[in-house]
């Protein structure tokens, strides 16, 4: 049975009531958005006027990072304004792992992997690790960082260092040395002027973008505060000549090692100091002998070509004159109980001829009978036994005996360089006094240091040492010194034609664990031309082990290659009557 219910009329609710409350609704919900919008906004600028300490520390580590870069060396140039040694922007290649899709990473790493000449494998391998910085490759060249940079993928970029670099490889590498990883300068100049080439250190701030990488490129702020630029008195033509002789003189003699040194006779300037055996700076895996400036940093007994020294201090003293006779006792003279030998036997001779044919016997009488304390003077004011002040590392001193303690054997055998000790920059720089009219100027290797807008932060100018001896005293012996590469002297070889060269040569026993050995080491120094001197050369081969040991056969036919080689190169013309 079935119950019929009557039918619900709805409320039908006013519309204004319905339209009020609404409308209160609406302007309550706009008050609370108005609220905490004018709240958001308020704690936005004080966020920007005074924000938390906490706050800008967080904000700068999403934002910003720091980094500390050690500003572009500076260059070593020569005296011409060619670079030496100089800094440049090396690419490297890296790439972000994680934005690069799997499965794109063969073709990918095939393509860097031909540019770069790597290993696919090996590029394969680091684009799938799980970390956001790889290199990829370090110090290619700028074309091929180009080629890379083309690819245009967003994974792979090229950040840029700087690096040590010397154009001329092994050209002057004991005077230049090098710069470690921590770009610290070691040896030669990099070492003693590194305060210098060294530049400033940079607090750059880089900004980060959201995956953490830095925006901005940091070798850009390398310039901004670089080293200072060093100037140097070495001809780069002349050190290669030098050099180029050098090779030569291992070639035919095969010795330990050998130097020449070339000196600019009015200024004192080093024009060239070469070593052999020698090494390439840009690469300093080589052992640490080749890097050794023998030139300084070996003190040796100079054997005969210390002669030339003996008598102008005995000229100069005004006891004996070029013309002057001396007998040699036919070879032997006794010195208490001990005999000098000359290796060719003279009676009378002169004290010119004493050079000429090299007597050890007449180059002793003449230190006898100048005394201890006055030759010893001579040879202090020479510059031997004190270290010249270049500023290179490692130069030794030298010996000379005290003249209070000096016994009669000692002052003979110093005479004729047995004994006393010193470098071939000692005798480069001796020799060049000679050739200056006896006046000593000091070495100059460096002319200026400039900062990188060209003012000079350090300036060395020519300067006198002193006078030594007369211009009448050098000259005598400089004449006497031209006999030796005339016919009869020991250094033909060391003649150059249309030129008129005075020189002297040596062979002086080598010692070994404190005795004198069968070892030799051959030189000759000299100047040229000696008529108007210009250069003044001194070369040193220690221990010669192939053919002959003399001086005169070994070191003088590297003089003639190099000084015939610098007069054309300086324009110096020849005497057609030469």
């Amino acid at each position: 049975m079935s119950v019929h219910l009557p039918p619900i009329d709805p409320v039908v609710e006013p519309t204004d009531g319905v339209r009020q409350r609404a409308v209160v609704r609406v302007r309550v919900v706009g008050a609370l958005l108005m609220v905490l919008l004018f709240g958001t906004g308020a704690r936005g600028v004080q966020l920007c006027l005074s924000p938390a300490d906490r706050t800008v520390r967080a904000a700068s580590i999403q934002r910003w990072d720091q980094v500390t870069i050690q500003a572009r060396r500076g260059a070593i140039l020569d005296r011409h304004g060619r670079r030496l040694a100089t800094s440049v922007a090396t690419p490297n290649v890296v790439v972000d792992p994680l934005r690069i899709n799997p499965e794109d990473v063969p073709l990918l790493a095939a393509q860097v992997g031909e540019l770069l000449d790597l290993d696919v494998s090996e590029v394969a391998e680091k684009m799938l690790r799980n970390n956001r910085y790889a290199r990829l490759a370090t110090r290619v060249h700028p074309a091929t960082a180009a080629e890379v940079e083309a690819l245009h993928h967003p994974a792979l970029w090229i950040e840029r260092n700087a690096r040590r670099y010397y154009p001329e490889e092994s050209l002057a590498s004991q005077l230049m040395g090098f710069v470690d990883a921590s770009g610290v300068g070691r040896e030669g100049l990099e070492s003693t002027l590194d305060e210098y080439l060294r530049g400033g250190e940079i607090l750059l701030q880089r900004r980060r973008d959201r995956r953490g990488l830095s925006v901005d490129d940091p070798s850009k702020a390398g310039d901004a505060n670089r080293g200072m630029d060093v100037h140097t008195t070495i001809d780069r033509q002349i050190q290669r000549m030098a050099e180029r002789s050098l090779e030569g003189v291992i070639e035919r003699s095969a010795p330990v090692s050998a130097n020449i040194v070339v000196v600019d006779v009015a200024t004192g300037d080093i024009l060239a100091m070469a070593n052999a055996p020698t090494f390439n700076p840009n690469s300093t895996n080589s052992s640490a002998e080749p890097r050794k400036n023998h030139a300084i940093q070996d003190a040796i007994e100079p054997g005969s070509v210390f002669k030339p020294f003996t008598v102008a201090a005995v000229v100069e003293a005004g006891l004996v004159s070029e013309h002057t006779p001396i007998n040699c006792e036919g070879g032997s003279y006794a010195v208490g109980r001990t005999r000098i030998h000359d290796d060719h036997p003279h009676g009378m001779i002169t004290i010119s001829e004493v050079i000429k044919y090299s007597s050890n016997i007449g180059s002793a009488k003449l230190a006898i009978r100048l005394g201890a304390k006055e030759f010893v003077g001579y040879l202090r004011s020479f510059g031997f036994g004190e270290r010249t002040g270049i500023p290179l590392p490692g130069e030794r001193r030298g010996v000379i005996r005290d003249p209070a303690k000096i016994r009669p054997i000692e002052l003979a055998t110093t005479a004729f360089g047995q004994g006393v000790t010193s470098t071939s920059l000692q005798m480069a720089m001796a020799t060049a006094t000679l050739a200056n009219g006896g006046v000593r100027m000091k070495p100059r290797l460096v002319t200026r240091v400039e900062d990188m807008h060209g003012i000079p932060e350090y300036v060395q100018r020519p300067a006198v040492a002193r006078r030594v001896v007369s211009k009448e005293t050098a000259e005598s012996v400089a004449r006497m010194m031209v006999t030796v590469t005339e016919p009869g002297g020991t250094a033909k070889r060391a003649q150059v034609p249309g030129y008129l060269v005075a020189g002297k040569t040596g062979t002086a026993q080598k010692v070994k664990d404190g005795r004198y050995s069968a070892a030799r080491i051959s030189s000759f120094i000299g100047f040229i031309p000696a008529d108007n001197p210009v250069i003044a050369v001194v070369v040193t081969v220690d221990e010669p082990t192939k053919g002959s040991r003399y001086g005169g056969t070994v070191a003088a036919p590297a003089f003639a290659e190099v000084a015939g080689a610098t007069m054309r190169y300086l324009g110096i013309p020849p005497n057609p009557e030469l």
